[in-house]
């Protein structure tokens, strides 16, 4: 038998997809699956009767007498994962026939490497792709991590998300697990960074991981006190975690590159969900605030300060005027 695959479902109080994610678990290819779900949400016995309604297969269930905090979540399954490689998988998300086995045929032709991503394919409610990492320029196949990062920061190709991807066990343990961002929010970029900064990644074009974005999900129902927080956290990660250190010390003009890099991701992604997707959401006060959120990040502030200007009630509606008369 080849090396065990743990795929590990921390399900919250969503259950409306979990069905659907664990079906395609269940409909892997690959030989040695261990399935752990990891009910958060205190749900009864609702978590374990889906996954006994769906999965065909042996299986190993877990449940949190009181909900924990997301990141604890995520570490409690990767403690418990006894599979060579791991894969988190949300409970909204699915892996697409054959993803495993391809997943690890990729790694195992290039051991030096860290962990292997896929492409993404973007479902809606309704499980029709609305967008993919086909939607770019397909990344190379292999890259080192400081290409890896400064393609990501570049926005060369549509990454999308980094959520689910396999990697060793032992060496997601080795460097710390999931750091504790806020929320969640970015812990599995920050990891992904780690892990692959002395290392090379694999890009899988023959695996698709289908990742769910609705009005609820993660990434669009969070806060953005949260998201900020968060923000702040990844940028004082990459001066403190020790892996990150140690490379600085000893390549610090590529860890210059890469850190500026990140950063880039960092706030182009708070700026993105801050100047559209909250000012909707917020009291135009609070709005105003969170705009403030970041520390000084120049590039960050070129572009939210006109935004913050331009929203002013006595000002938009001229600056418009005048735009008009031009």
């Amino acid at each position: 038998m080849g090396a065990t695959v743990t795929v590990a479902i921390p399900v919250y109080k969503r259950l409306t997809y979990v069905a659907q994610a664990i079906q395609s678990v269940a409909a892997q290819d690959y030989p040695a699956i261990e399935l752990i779900v990891s009910d958060n949400g205190c749900n009864g016995d609702a978590v374990v009767n889906l996954v006994r309604a769906n999965y065909p297969r042996p299986f190993v269930f877990r449940q949190n007498e009181t909900s924990v905090p997301i990141v604890e979540h995520f570490n409690q399954l990767l403690a418990a994962a006894t599979g060579d490689y791991f894969i988190l998988l949300s409970d909204d998300d699915e892996l697409a026939p054959g993803y495993i086995t391809a997943m690890v045929k990729a790694l195992e032709a290039h051991p030096e490497a860290a962990a292997v991503i896929s492409r993404v394919e973007v479902i809606d409610e309704h499980n029709q792709v609305i967008g993919s990492t086909a939607d770019r320029p397909l990344p190379p196949q292999l890259m080192s991590g400081p290409d890896w990062i400064r393609r990501w920061g570049a926005y060369q190709h549509k990454f999308v998300c980094f959520t689910t991807n396999l990697a060793r066990t032992a060496e997601l343990r080795a460097v710390g697990g999931y750091p504790d961002f806020d929320g969640g929010n970015g812990v599995d970029n920050a990891l992904l960074v780690v892990l692959s900064i002395n290392r090379s990644i694999i890009y899988c074009d023959e695996a698709i991981f289908r990742h769910r974005i609705y009005d609820t999900s993660f990434g669009k129902s969070v806060g953005v006190q949260s998201l900020a927080r968060a923000s702040r956290q990844f940028l004082a990660f990459l001066d403190q975690h020790p892996v990150l250190r140690a490379y600085a010390q000893q390549h610090p003009q590529e860890w210059a590159t890469c850190r500026e890099a990140i950063i880039r991701v960092i706030w182009t992604t708070y700026y993105g969900r801050w100047r559209q997707l909250y000012r909707g959401r917020e009291r135009y006060i609070d709005w105003l605030k969170a705009g403030f959120a970041l520390p000084f990040i120049p590039a960050y502030y070129r572009r939210a300060l006109p935004e913050m200007f331009y929203s002013l009630p006595a000002i938009g509606p001229l600056a418009r005027r005048r735009l008009a008369i031009r």
